[in-house]
């Protein structure tokens, strides 16, 4: 009997997915395990594979088109099975809009059309065309059956707006310019915007565009900033005994150990003692993850991205060290497979190797905490009265208020440093 078959849910963040490419086509045979589409999220490009047995009979979502997850995407059945039976997704109807109450300061959204003229419009066109205030009316859909899709909203937007050149557009944020008040025809370019600045006021601007991961980047970020209220304690770790078994095992493996593969062990064993900071809210829901997996931050030419080690509370410190190798290697070669950088709960990132005392660390969201490492000084401290010279480090907390208590992140951090300073308690 034919079945649909959803857009995944790729991740806990995830909403939708963008149809990149269909690897198979309507007509080809299908087994589980097969490479069925790719589809692209926030972070990164991947190919989706069969869940199901038998024919691909339909395709529901095309190319370039946009899928909530857990919607369904195709259909696959026996070979020549009709599928009347299935309902594929009904576009969504600006009906449904215009029952409710338009918002007062968009007098053109979606709501003005009458209900009479039905339009069938994507979900995500829809939301667009609310937020700009476009009358769906004024719009040809180029989707199945007529259905209004993300293209032609973006396409609507693009013939209607402002052209301007990307610096123009810098130039006119930074001086507070408004781009409809210049009467041109022609593409706006910077010289049109700086002719409405005064002489005095302006100075060198450079402009690059944000895009690609920088622009993932800054969009996580941004969402982890504004939603999770962070708390930052920072822990002064002798790194004396730390030391010490980095040489032995160093010594014993041939491998040479860093002090970061001791510090994600001893990371890994307190987070087992405290899960609450092992843990995630989304939605108002507390998820406490079963598995301790730590990403490592990793920075690349154009910006940064978190490979993660799974279950690294079941692994030595030898072992860690040989799988951060792999997974930096591999990201710096660009080429990491999804598992390799989802699923963390956990992000331990360092700047000591550029001589950084201190930082306050972001939460790699929707992570609830993350431990930024700096550099090792030697300084003098007091050792039962008296002064010696100890190699010290700070360690550098950052965690999400709401799920976890001051108290129970500086007993988490108070933890971490005692296993740092007595590393046998790994024992």
């Amino acid at each position: 009997m034919a079945a649909e078959f959803m857009m995944p849910q790729l991740g806990l963040t995830m909403t939708e997915g963008i149809i990149v490419q269909w690897i198979k086509s309507v007509g080809d045979p299908v087994v589980p395990g097969d490479v069925l589409v790719e589809v692209e999220t926030d972070k990164i490009n991947y190919q989706v594979e069969s869940t199901l047995k038998g024919t691909l009979l339909a395709i529901l979502v095309h190319e370039g088109d946009v899928a909530p997850v857990r919607n369904p995407i195709a259909i696959i059945g026996k070979k020549g099975e009709k599928i009347d039976s299935i309902n594929p997704p009904q576009p969504t109807s600006v009906e449904e809009v215009a029952s409710s109450e338009p918002a007062k300061d968009k007098p053109t959204q979606i709501a003005a059309v009458a209900a009479e003229e039905r339009i069938f419009v994507s979900p995500i066109a829809k939301r667009i065309a609310t937020e700009q205030g476009i009358n769906l009316a004024e719009i040809e859909g180029t989707g199945p059956s007529g259905r209004i899709v993300e293209r032609d909203i973006m396409s609507h937007l693009e013939r209607t707006k402002v052209k301007a050149t990307p610096l123009a557009e810098k130039i006119a944020e930074e001086y507070q310019v408004d781009l409809a008040s210049i009467d041109k025809k022609s593409r706006i370019t910077k010289d049109d915007v700086l002719a409405q600045v005064p002489q005095e006021t302006q100075g060198p601007i450079t402009s690059t565009l944000l895009s690609g991961m920088r622009k993932v980047i800054a969009e996580r970020m941004s969402i982890s900033w504004q939603t999770a209220p962070h708390v930052n304690m920072t822990a002064e770790i002798d790194m004396t005994a730390a030391g010490d078994l980095k040489e032995k095992l160093t010594s014993a493996s041939g491998i040479k150990i860093s002090y970061t593969d001791i510090v994600l062990k001893c990371a890994a064993q307190a987070l087992d003692e405290f899960p609450i900071l092992n843990s995630s809210l989304v939605e108002s829901k507390i998820i406490t993850h079963q598995q301790i997996n730590i990403g490592i931050a990793v920075a690349l030419e154009n910006g940064l991205i978190v490979p993660v080690i799974k279950n690294i509370n079941h692994k030595t410190i030898i072992s860690i060290r040989k799988e951060i190798i792999s997974l930096a290697k591999r990201a710096h070669d660009g080429i990491l497979g999804r598992d390799e950088i989802s699923g963390g709960s956990f992000t331990v990132t360092n700047l000591g190797m550029f001589g950084v005392d201190h930082f306050t660390p972001i939460i790699n969201y929707p992570e609830s905490s993350i431990l930024g490492v700096c550099r090792i000084v030697k300084r003098p401290v007091v050792i039962n009265d008296v002064v010696e010279i100890r190699p010290l480090m700070n360690l550098c907390l950052s965690f999400d208020h709401r799920l976890i208590d001051g108290a129970v992140g500086a007993q988490f951090l108070a933890r971490l440093r005692q296993l740092m300073e007595q590393p046998l308690l790994l024992l």
